[in-house]
């Protein structure tokens, strides 16, 4: 064979491989996104070193649809909402978020996390200004919030919220 072929064949080789490293974040990319959406629980909540208390955290429910993540509260008022987007090419894997808030424009909040199977992960953020966590860790001081949650057994909150609204106009109509 000659060098003219050789580098021929080299660079197809080379090509295939990039195509295949390329090809591959987007595909575990969209595992992640998918293993993310629904609606979960917080099981277990740190704010900056201090442990958020079960009954702080009760029908606290975070729900991801698409690229956006949304919390509401036990009275179901949207308590936080924001965009994001990852990187899974990092371990663990990198999370973005910017709100859609209107009393914190873009704001963003930088962190990190990880699966336990495909209904728990954990999830560690910077607040607003302050850098990436690089553990899974809360320190008193620090400005780190951590929570483990898991996913409920329930259809989309967006339907809970609607057969809850239609509940209640029902009830309004008949009487």
């Amino acid at each position: 064979m000659n060098n003219q072929a050789i580098t021929t064949v080299m660079f197809i080789v080379l090509a295939a491989v990039a195509t295949v490293a390329v090809s591959k974040e987007p595909t575990e990319s969209n595992a992640v996104l998918k293993l993310l959406q629904g609606v979960w629980e917080i099981e277990e909540g740190v704010n900056q070193g201090k442990e958020l208390l079960e009954d702080a955290l009760k029908g606290t429910t975070p729900v991801v649809k698409g690229k956006t993540i949304v919390t509401y509260d036990r009275d179901q008022k949207e308590t936080y909402r924001a965009s994001f987007t990852l990187d899974v090419t990092k371990e663990p894997v990198l999370i973005n978020m910017v709100t859609q808030m209107k009393q914190f424009p873009d704001a963003k909040a930088f962190g990190i996390l990880k699966f336990e199977g495909d209904d728990e992960f954990s999830l560690a953020y910077g607040l607003p200004g302050t850098p990436r966590p690089t553990k899974f860790k809360s320190p008193v001081g620090g400005k780190v919030m951590l929570f483990e949650l898991e996913k409920e057994d329930r259809f989309d909150r967006h339907d809970i919220v609607h057969e809850h609204n239609t509940a209640v106009a029902s009830c309004h109509h008949a009487v």
